[in-house]
């Protein structure tokens, strides 16, 4: 996975490059905003986002299971302290 995302970097680079390499005109409006390269910059970062997603999807370490019922919202509360009285009452048994 790691290897497929420094190839997907590997290709970003030469454009970085030409950017870079591009004369810099005198001074610039302020609010005069370059549309084309700010769409093709979300473009890029999208796909990159989606490779990453789907890479995630196919490498299988995210188990999530469909079957799995939802859970209440103050389960976890209940949970506790169920526990916390079982314990209270094993510890009891233990001193008799």
């Amino acid at each position: 996975m790691e290897a497929a995302l420094i190839f997907l970097c590997s290709l970003l680079v030469p454009a970085a490059v030409a950017d870079a390499a591009a004369p810099e005109k005198e001074e610039e409006d302020p609010f005069n905003y370059d549309y084309q390269s700010l769409r093709i910059g979300g473009l890029v970062f999208a796909v990159v986002l989606f490779t990453v997603g789907i890479l995630l999807i196919l490498s299988r370490r995210c188990r999530c299971s469909f079957k799995q019922k939802p859970r209440a919202p103050g389960d976890e509360e209940a949970q506790a302290e169920n526990l916390i009285t079982s314990n209270a009452t094993a510890a009891q048994k233990a001193e008799n």
